[in-house]
């Protein structure tokens, strides 16, 4: 029933209403009255419902004509989307040994507790992560009590020196008495060995003074090496007794990669050859710089030590390492370019004959030069992405410098 329907029975019955024959009896047209007004009511209602029923109707269709047209724009948009610029390599094979990766630690050659050696009251002390050089003052330990007491110990070395001269001039008179024969040799001895007891009195009251002078040196804690304070085990105020830690110093520079190696690829290890070293979504070359010449028993491992210096990188942390575990043989090389490092795994793009790129998981190996040996799905001369392959996506589409496959070079995007 439409609205102007509802609206014509409405009106009819409010005519009916009003030509009511007077003799109808006035509960009747009370009653009469009732029913027309409930009718109104129950029009009114139904004529809403058909508007709200309208606008969902309404809504829901502009709504589906929008996503229509938002997704033939977003199909436009992606076939508009250009094919990525790359630059891609051909996999090889060669010999290469086959290798073992094994979790490390980096630490530092040098690391130390630096203790105190004399017994004081702690005036001052370097803070931690201060960088220190070689013989730089890392403590200073109350000293007065050590100065009073050289103080002391000089005088004595002039008392007794004074009493050398002394016995030095009757020692020359004496002498010269007995060559006349006017002195009795036992005065003469008595002298000379009064003199010898005064001259090593002397001697050793020196050595006293050179050891308190080294005492008080020692209130003064120096770094025995240069390095950076890792920790503090004391503080300003402190009472420090002899052998006391006060700080750890540790070698920022000289660091060591410490792996702990089955003992069975020993035979397969070269001083100086490198190896390689995954860190931080990072690849490293480093050199072999020694090995422990005996394993441990319960572990049946030894420690292999690798060369970091001058890499930055903090002692502690935890770095993955390849090793040489058998004699050499065939291996699928990719240039190191081509190998994409991410937190949970490693890949490289392949580029198929749509000219799409493809996902491919793979193991890392050993390096040669600027290649490294790799294991996963690869085949010889597949191309694999070297240069735009950061932000290219797997089943994304690709174009070359040339339309050859043989000109490889390409430039970024």
């Amino acid at each position: 029933m439409t609205t102007q329907q509802i609206k014509g029975q409405i009106m009819n019955n409010l005519m009916l209403t009003n030509v009511t024959p007077e003799k109808l009896m006035p509960s009747k047209v009370m009653s009469s009255r009732i029913r027309s007004s409930k009718l109104k009511f129950t029009m009114k209602k139904s004529a809403t419902a058909d508007i709200y029923s309208s606008a969902i109707v309404t809504f829901a269709f502009i709504s589906i004509i929008g996503l229509l047209s938002f997704s033939q724009q977003a199909n436009a948009a992606e076939e508009e989307k250009p094919a990525h610029l790359v630059s891609v390599e051909s996999v090889k094979k060669e010999q290469v040994k086959p290798s073992i990766w094994l979790p490390a630690n980096v630490i530092s050659r040098k690391n130390a507790p630096i203790s105190a050696e004399q017994t004081g009251q702690l005036l001052w002390i370097e803070d931690v992560g201060s960088q220190v050089s070689k013989g730089q003052l890392l403590a200073q330990i109350d000293d007065r009590h050590l100065k009073l007491q050289l103080a002391r110990q000089r005088v004595e070395v002039k008392q007794y020196q004074a009493e050398v001269d002394y016995l030095t001039g009757q020692k020359a008179r004496f002498l010269k008495l007995r060559e006349k024969n006017n002195s009795a040799l036992s005065e003469y001895e008595r002298v000379n060995k009064d003199l010898t007891i005064a001259i090593n009195e002397v001697a050793a009251l020196n050595i006293s003074v050179e050891q308190t002078l080294l005492a008080l040196e020692k209130t003064m804690i120096k770094a025995p090496f240069a390095g950076n304070i890792s920790q503090r085990f004391a503080h300003v105020g402190e009472l420090i007794t002899i052998g006391r830690p006060l700080v750890q110093l540790i070698d920022t520079k000289h660091l060591d990669i410490k792996i702990a190696a089955p003992i069975a690829i020993a035979p397969f290890l070269q001083r100086g050859s490198k190896v390689m070293v995954k860190w931080n979504q990072t690849l490293l070359e480093l050199p072999i710089r020694t090995w422990s010449q005996a394993g441990e028993q319960a572990s049946r491992t030894f420690d292999v030590r690798l060369s970091a210096d001058g890499i930055a990188i903090l002692a502690g942390t935890a770095v993955t390492v390849s090793l040489p575990k058998q004699a050499p043989k065939e291996a699928i090389l990719v240039p190191r370019d081509a190998l994409i490092l991410r937190e949970n795994e490693t890949y490289v793009l392949t580029i198929d004959d749509e000219l799409k790129a493809q996902k491919v998981s793979v193991l890392v190996g050993q390096g040669v030069d600027s290649w490294i040996s790799v294991t996963g799905a690869l085949s010889i001369d597949d191309s694999v992405v070297v240069r735009g392959g950061e932000r290219l996506q797997s089943g994304e589409k690709v174009r070359f410098l040339s339309d050859k496959k043989s000109d490889l070079i390409a430039n970024l995007n």
